[in-house]
C-alpha cells in the first residue's frame, strides 16, 4: 500500500523507485501484488502516462490516509526516543525518600525536562516491574538474579555507627573483635546479617554479633541507632548528616565495612526511551555526587 501510494504521489514508477530507494521493477511488481489481492485493476498504464482508475482513486485516498497515519506513529516513536515525553513510573525504597535523597533529585529532573510527568512509587518490597508498569526500580544493596537490566548507579560505604547515649553506658569498641561484647542491631537484608566482616591493612576479620533487635528496614534501623538501642551499619548517605551533626558516631573508621550499591534496574536495554535512560543517568551523577562530598 506505501509503495502504491509512493507511484501516485511521484507519477510514475520510476519517481517512486528513487524516492524508496528501491529497483523500479520491484516497484511495479509490488503494485501488480497489490492489484491481485484486492482483485481490481488501480492503474492505468501506458508507455507515457500513468492515470488512478475509478476503484484506484477511492482505494488511494485509504492508503494516503493509512500511510499518513503509520508515519506519524513512526514520528512519535522517534520523538519519545529521542526527548523524555509522557509519564514515567519509578519505584524506589522507602529510605531513599527518608533522607530526602530521591524527592530532590525527582524534583531537579522534571524541572529539567518540563515535558515530563514521573509518577515514584515507595516500597521497601521487590516489585513486579512487568505487571505494575514499572519503568525504572531503584534497589539498594545485594540484587537476586532476574531477566531484567540493572545498572549500578553507585558504591555506598557501609558505616558502623553508635549514638553518644549508648556509647556513654556502654563505650566504643577499639577493634571488631570487642563488638562482641556490645549490643547490635542486625539488618536482615544484608548478605550475611549476623556475621560482620572488617578489613584493615590487608587483614579481613569476620566477627559474629548476638542481637535481640533485628530489621528489614533502614529507616527503623537508624532510628534504633538514634534511640541508643545500639551498634549497626548503614549505607554511608543514611548517617552522614547525623554523624556531622553529632546525633551519631562513626565507630572504627580505620576500618573497611564493605559497601552496599544503588542499582537501576529496567526491562529493556535494545529499545531504553528516553525518558528512562536520562533518568538512570541524572540519578547515577547525583548519587556520585553525594558520595563524593
Amino acid at each position: 500500500m506505501a509503495i502504491f501510494y509512493h507511484v501516485v504521489e511521484a507519477a510514475s514508477f520510476s519517481g517512486a523507485a528513487r524516492k524508496l530507494g528501491i529497483a523500479k521493477s520491484a516497484v511495479s511488481r509490488h503494485v501488480s501484488l497489490l492489484e491481485k489481492n484486492i482483485g481490481a485493476r488501480l492503474l492505468n498504464r501506458s508507455t507515457r502516462s500513468l492515470s488512478l482508475t475509478e476503484v484506484g482513486e477511492s482505494y488511494f485516498l485509504s492508503c494516503a490516509r493509512i500511510v499518513t497515519e503509520a508515519e506519524t506513529a513512526s514520528r512519535r516513536v522517534s520523538q519519545l526516543q529521542d526527548e523524555p515525553l509522557g509519564t514515567l513510573r519509578v519505584a524506589g525504597p522507602q529510605s531513599l525518600a527518608s533522607q530526602l535523597v530521591l524527592g530532590p533529585m525527582v524534583k531537579q529532573f522534571i524541572q529539567r525536562y518540563p515535558a515530563l510527568n514521573i509518577e515514584l512509587l515507595l516500597d521497601d518490597r521487590v516489585v513486579d516491574m512487568v505487571s505494575e508498569g514499572i519503568d525504572v526500580s531503584i534497589r539498594e544493596g545485594w540484587l537476586p538474579d532476574s531477566n531484567l537490566v540493572a545498572r549500578k548507579l553507585v558504591d555506598l560505604p557501609i558505616m558502623l555507627c553508635a549514638s553518644p547515649e549508648y556509647i556513654a553506658c556502654n563505650g566504643a569498641p577499639e577493634s571488631p573483635s570487642e563488638l562482641m561484647g556490645h549490643e547490635g542491631i542486625i539488618f536482615t537484608l544484608f548478605p550475611s546479617p549476623s556475621h560482620w566482616t572488617f578489613k584493615h591493612n590487608n587483614h579481613s576479620e569476620r566477627i559474629q554479633i548476638k542481637s535481640r533487635l533485628k530489621t528489614n528496614s533502614v529507616i527503623a534501623m537508624r532510628s534504633l541507632l538514634l534511640s541508643g538501642a545500639g551498634i549497626a551499619s548503614l549505607p554511608s548517605y543514611q548517617v552522614l548528616e547525623d554523624i556531622k551533626a553529632g546525633r551519631l558516631v562513626h565507630l572504627l573508621p580505620k576500618y573497611d565495612c564493605g559497601s552496599a550499591g544503588i542499582y537501576a534496574v529496567y526491562q529493556d536495554r535494545q529499545y531504553q526511551q528516553a525518558r528512562v535512560r536520562l533518568f538512570i543517568d541524572f540519578m547515577a551523577r547525583q548519587l556520585r555526587a553525594i558520595v563524593s562530598d
